[in-house]
Order: C-alpha cells, then structure tokens, then sequence
C-alpha cells in the first residue's frame, strides 16, 4: 500500500469487484488512483461470500443480528440448526 497523497490522476468511487478492477488497471496503465468505498473493498462477492457459501452464513449472521436487539435477543436460544442450514 502507498502513502495517500493529496492529487490522484483517477478516483474509483465503489471498492467492489468492478472498482477494484477499475483501479488495478488505471495502476498497471501507469496512473495513480484513490480507491474510495465505504463498507467493504471487494463489495460482498469478495468479502461477505458468494453462492452458494452466502447460504451458510446468512444463518449465523442473522442470529448475531438478534442476539443484539433487545426483545429479539431474549428468543435467540441457541446456534443454528447446521443440517437445516
């Protein structure tokens, strides 16, 4: 990773699989860029798991998700049903 700097010759907004793609190729091509995102780089495809993987996590993602809201997290009793999932 380089040092930010204060003028890029190209700014990628979005640091999903296209923006990512984006700033490799103005890099290879000799430019500078700033990649700018502002959840994930590589956008859930890359980092949040694609199909059929999603599938397994969304589970345990959604409990972690109750478990953290009051009146839903007293229902969560236990760790998903992994033959179910």
């Amino acid at each position: 990773m380089t040092e930010p700097r204060d003028r890029y010759d190209v700014v990628v907004i979005g640091g999903g699989p296209v923006g990512e793609n984006a700033a490799d190729r103005v890099v290879r091509g000799g430019l500078s860029a700033a990649l700018v995102e502002a959840e994930l780089v590589g956008g859930e495809c890359s980092y949040w798991a694609c199909t059929p993987s999603k599938a397994l996590l969304r589970p345990g993602a959604a409990l972690e998700a109750a478990r953290g809201v009051a009146g839903a997290a007293e229902a969560v009793t236990g760790p998903p049903d992994a033959a179910a999932v």
